[in-house]
């Protein structure tokens, strides 16, 4: 998991990923790339732990027509 991944997970900023990426309190593997961080499974549910949260479910998608007073049930499904 990346660590913008895992921000949105934990529900916290990516740059409160970054920093304790940095500072060392989540471990995390540096790819090849240069810029982007691989982190390990274990560690996500660690870190996800740590910040007392859980994943929010994914809320269904409106149809598109949702937000037009003339729309009817039925409409765009």
């Amino acid at each position: 998991m990346t660590a913008g991944e895992l921000s949105r997970l934990a529900g916290v900023s990516p740059a409160s990923i970054m920093y304790r990426i940095r500072t060392g309190s989540i471990r995390a593997e540096r790819q090849a790339d240069g810029g982007s961080y691989q982190i390990d499974d274990d560690e996500v549910e660690r870190v996800v732990a740590s910040y007392g949260r859980t994943p929010e479910p994914e809320r269904p998608m409106l149809p598109a027509g949702f937000g037009n007073p003339f729309w009817q049930p039925g409409d765009g499904w």
